[in-house]
């Protein structure tokens, strides 16, 4: 190997160890704001206003409210999909 391709070498070596360096310090910040995001949700509710019992009720209807959207979410989605396959199967029979 040659100076020039052992340069070319080390270049790349030393690319690829600052991405993985990127790549971790991604991952880090990442698990630190979902940490942080827990921890505020936490002391939200020991603060909040309410009693824990309201708080529970409250915390439960907006999951059922956004179990519900995520369901018409799905089945519009699923139906668009349905009549895409239709459009094309027609397509594609109208072509032959």
């Amino acid at each position: 190997m040659d100076d020039h391709e052992e340069q070319a070498l080390h270049e790349l070596e030393a690319a690829e160890d600052e991405e993985a360096v990127e790549h971790h310090s991604t991952r880090t910040f990442l698990a630190g704001l979902a940490i942080g995001a827990l921890i505020g949700a936490g002391a939200a509710l020991l603060f909040a206003p309410q009693s824990g019992a309201d708080t529970r009720r409250a915390v439960s209807r907006r999951a059922k409210h956004l179990a519900r959207e995520a369901r018409d979410h799905y089945d519009e989605i699923t139906e668009k999909l349905r009549r895409a396959r239709r459009a094309k199967e027609r397509d594609d029979a109208t072509d032959d």
